[in-house]
């Protein structure tokens, strides 16, 4: 008859508990205990994370295929397999390394006379886990040590076995504080040599336990506000520099969103009264200035033109007026010409004869009005406006 106890549903963490004679030891109720004990990790939890380092107490059932003596005849060195219970304490130094120590108690039979015997056994050890290999959340390990087991026979005598074993298994958190444990060792007596196989499993409280810090927040230097420089607006047009698709406009002047100045267009015109001799083409010197003027006004707008309208009183016929008006308008165009360096296409002359006086002809004051050439310079240019 065998029970089956498995972990996490894992038939490789399967413990068997056999007696090799067919026959279920219920005879120690310390015995019932362990085994109770080792179904515990039956059911199934939710895996935790292993401490980085801790101290545990437990306990641990098992199942010893105990090896034979050479000497057959021998009693103490000849026991049938059998139950152990063991209480453990372990200590975890970091996740890598732990150290293992246990008190087993035992009550085998002899396989020569089915003797009762009491089996006492102290283990130290070592343990080896690797830092961060799982298998299913399962933490694997291994094992060295050394066992000192005292064995008492009922009938007297007795006999004390040194031994080192070596062992592997699995562990798992199963609570905060709760760890379950299964594995296999093989224990070598020292004197005679041969080998018990141990099938073990266990159940440790977790205390003095230490995990990883939580990290540090980085301290983070606050940022200095970037220092941005004002705009700079250089002609003072209230459009930043950036902006400001002409450059240098003129204080004062109106801009539009690029900087540039709003003109305003206009017509220009001047007018200029050349007086004549009677019956005279020529342009007598005392109105030169005011030709001069009319100059200046044409070279600020290149793009203006002139008209030169000659006049002349009433004497004489009109076809004769007529000629003497174009001639004193070709006069001024001249003066314009030689003098001051007006372009001739810029210039266009007409004569009106008499037939537009701007006074009496009765009198010598009103005929000498109307010996007149009137320039009109027309056009237009673009004005800046002003704020």
């Amino acid at each position: 008859m065998s029970i089956t106890v498995f972990l996490s549903h894992n038939p490789i963490y399967t413990l068997f508990c056999t007696d090799q004679l067919g026959e279920i030891v219920m005879r120690k109720s310390y015995l019932a205990a362990v085994c109770a004990a080792t179904l515990i990790p039956g059911v199934t939890f939710g895996a935790e994370n292993f401490p980085l380092s801790y101290t545990s107490i437990g306990v641990e059932g098992s199942y010893v295929d105990a090896g034979n003596s050479r000497n057959k005849s021998a009693v103490q060195d000849n026991l049938s397999n059998f139950y152990q219970g063991g209480i453990n304490l372990t200590h975890q130094f970091n996740p890598n390394w732990g150290l293992f120590g246990q008190v087993g108690y035992a009550e085998p039979e002899t396989r020569n006379g089915n003797l009762d015997t009491e089996l006492l056994q102290y283990s130290l050890g070592g343990r080896l886990h690797p830092a961060k290999f799982r298998l299913a959340g399962w933490r694997p390990f291994g094992g060295l040590g050394y066992s000192y087991t005292d064995i008492d026979v009922d009938t007297g005598g007795g006999k004390n076995e040194d031994s080192i074993y070596l062992e592997g298994g699995f562990q798992r958190m199963v609570a905060p504080r709760f760890m379950i444990e299964a594995g296999v060792r093989a224990r070598t007596e020292l004197e005679e040599g041969y080998v018990d196989g141990q099938y073990f499993a266990g159940v440790h409280y977790l205390f003095n336990r230490k995990f990883p810090a939580a990290p540090k927040p980085m301290a983070v230097a606050p940022r200095e506000p970037a220092v941005v420089p004002p705009p700079v607006d250089t002609d003072g047009d209230g459009v930043i520099d950036q902006l400001d698709q002409c450059p240098n406009t003129p204080q004062g002047a109106l801009v539009d969103s690029k900087g540039c100045p709003k003109e305003l267009t206009k017509e220009i015109r001047e007018t200029l009264y050349v007086e004549f001799e009677l019956d005279k083409t020529e342009v007598r010197p005392q109105f030169f200035p005011e030709i001069e003027n009319l100059a200046t006004v044409l070279k600020q707008y290149p793009n203006s033109t002139i008209l030169l309208e000659g006049h002349t009183d009433s004497t004489g016929s009109a076809s004769y007026n007529q000629k003497l008006s174009q001639s004193r308008a070709d006069a001024v165009m001249k003066v314009l010409i030689n003098e001051f360096g007006i372009a001739k296409q810029r210039i266009t002359t007409t004569g009106m004869g008499e037939s537009q006086p701007i006074a009496t002809n009765d009198t010598a004051e009103g005929r000498a009005q109307n010996r007149r050439v009137e320039a009109i310079v027309s056009g237009e240019y673009s004005e800046i406006i002003k704020k």
